[in-house]
């Protein structure tokens, strides 16, 4: 890549209840698209289904406010588009190989490593602005009760000098939020996920849903083969493997 991400634009914090706040309070001023707020530390740092994201220091937490023109259906694939970057900039500075995990994961080893979180505003069926959190677990020990975990330090056995990568993930970013082709974003992120062809539960706040993912659609929603045969849409909630089931 020859161009170089456009720095003014990032507004650092040592510490913030959380990047998606200052996010939403700039976005709600104006400030101009592609402006990114990045902290060290949030004391308040949400993931999916408003669970609470450890952030720590010596992670990577920051928040991409986004303006572009598009349908409000194809906002995921700024998000699947987020997690193919972290991707490549894991294989690309430290030849960490990486997956994304349907919605917004990205795993190593079936360890998470970096989690993305979407929020949008709507105004008279018009995106107004669509924000893009990210945490990525660099140098700092990632501890969960609820997922296994792992960071760029426990991969190398060594502590991370992190302005190559962020440098590299920037201008990704950057350049892949300006050139958004939906449609290559999908092909993208099949060749790289971990989810499909499995058997998988997906827990929403009140329900879930079981069946083997067999494809995701245009609009980034995961389909389901249930054990009678019907094909489920699902369009959000926390995706599990659950192993040992065969329809017969």
């Amino acid at each position: 890549m020859h161009f170089k991400f456009d720095k003014s634009r990032i507004h650092s914090f040592e510490s913030v209840s959380s990047t998606m706040d200052i996010a939403r309070q700039m976005a709600e001023e104006n400030c101009p698209d592609r402006t990114v707020i990045v902290a060290k530390h949030q004391t308040c740092g949400r993931g999916r289904m408003k669970r609470n994201w450890q952030s720590d220091q010596g992670g990577l937490y920051m928040t991409w406010v986004l303006r572009p023109k598009i349908n409000i259906s194809l906002c995921f694939a700024f998000t699947f588009s987020s997690a193919l970057s972290i991707v490549e900039a894991l294989e690309k500075i430290f030849k960490i190989k990486a997956e994304v995990k349907w919605p917004n994961d990205v795993l190593v080893n079936g360890h998470k490593i970096a989690g993305i979180l979407t929020e949008t505003k709507i105004d008279n069926n018009e995106l107004n602005y669509l924000n893009i959190g990210m945490g990525i677990n660099i140098n700092n020990i990632p501890n969960s009760n609820t997922f296994q975990a792992t960071s760029i330090k426990d991969l190398i056995q060594k502590k991370v000098n992190t302005s190559t990568f962020i440098d590299f993930l920037f201008d990704k970013l950057d350049y892949n939020f300006q050139h958004m082709n939906p449609k290559k974003v999908i092909q993208e992120w099949k060749a790289r996920n971990c989810t499909l062809g499995k058997f998988v539960r997906v827990k929403t706040f009140a329900s879930f849903s079981e069946g083997y993912a067999i494809d995701i659609d245009n609009s980034g929603a995961l389909l389901l083969e249930k054990e009678n045969g019907e094909i489920e849409t699902v369009i959000y909630g926390d995706c599990f493997e659950v192993s040992g089931i065969k329809f017969t």
